[in-house]
């Protein structure tokens, strides 16, 4: 209990943080520890999958992503984005703000009614006929596997306008290399480790907490450092195969989810005696394409403003 009060006390400190500190940079850094909270009160409530997705999305590729866009911002804008946090009548109303949004949640908590029907005893029931031995995999992409499918289609559209925006600029790609001698010693033990780490996380989805996009996120973060490091990745400047990796995650859900269409049966209902290894070939894509959707974010990054932005611009 004194820890659960412990965190509630961080969150909210780490969250008032972030929203009032004038120094952006301070409240990146604020925001990416809010998320490792975040993923120890996921810890606490015993939601493994999602601590996890906290840890690696939320708070790592995330967090990487808010530091990089930081150092394209215009110095002009970042002094504007403080001096309207100065003004006390906006600071004000966001409070009351805050304050009203809780009183509504803490009211549906307090009157929340007795749900019709116990869910969790209901996929327990029915978790044989997924294929999979884990709960959370089986309503991710069996269940409920049109609503994951939305999500990958959300993610590759926002990552398609992205690169599109990108592309459309003047300026070059920023060279995101560091020449560290320790950095690219570490990366030869790491790697490795790194892809052993991803592979286990993507095959124990289908019994115990995992799957594509914890292990999405540890491939993202491996090519990230290998871009960093200079080290050669891949079919990296081959533009078909970018291509290919990007759109055959979604693409291969489509196919497989529509095979027992064809038959005469449901979309996305895995062919009968084929439901784990369908979940596991989608899966399987679905971590190669996550993983290069979220490395594209930081690969086009164009050129930086000026190098003291990396800080924010100062206070």
């Amino acid at each position: 209990m004194i820890l659960d009060w412990l965190l509630a006390g961080a969150l909210i400190g780490t969250a008032a943080g972030v929203l009032l500190t004038r120094d952006l940079y301070r409240s990146v850094v604020l925001f990416i520890i809010f998320g490792l909270l975040m993923a120890l009160v996921w810890v606490r409530v015993e939601a493994p999958d999602l601590a996890l997705a906290e840890a690696a999305i939320g708070a790592g590729l995330t967090g990487v992503l808010f530091l990089d866009a930081l150092g394209h911002l215009n110095p002009d804008k970042a002094a504007a984005v403080r001096q309207k946090y100065r003004q006390p009548l906006l600071s004000g109303l966001a409070f009351l703000l805050a304050l009203g949004v809780t009183g509504l949640l803490w009211m549906a908590l307090v009157d929340s009614p007795q749900p019709g029907v116990h869910l969790p005893e209901i996929v327990d029931q029915q978790l044989l006929a997924s294929g999979v031995e884990h709960p959370i995999t089986a309503v991710l992409l069996s269940f409920r596997a049109y609503d994951t499918l939305l999500e990958v289609a959300v993610i590759l559209v926002a990552v398609v306008v992205g690169l599109a925006l990108r592309f459309s600029q003047e300026d070059q790609p920023a060279e995101t290399q560091v020449l560290s001698p320790l950095l690219q010693k570490m990366l030869v033990w790491l790697l490795p480790l790194m892809l052993m780490v991803a592979i286990y996380l993507l095959w124990i989805g289908s019994y115990r907490s995992g799957g594509a996009f914890q292990a999405a996120a540890v491939l993202a973060a491996m090519a990230v450092l290998m871009r960093m490091s200079g080290t050669p990745i891949p079919g990296h400047s081959n533009l078909y195969l970018l291509r290919i990796g990007l759109v055959v995650g979604l693409g291969l859900f489509l196919l497989l989810g529509s095979v027992d269409l064809v038959s005469g049966g449901n979309f996305l209902a895995w062919p009968e005696g084929w439901e784990k290894a369908s979940i596991l070939v989608v899966e399987g894509a679905l971590t190669f394409s996550l993983g290069m959707l979220l490395f594209s974010l930081f690969e086009a990054s164009p050129a930086p403003k000026q190098a003291s932005m990396t800080r924010g611009g100062g206070a």
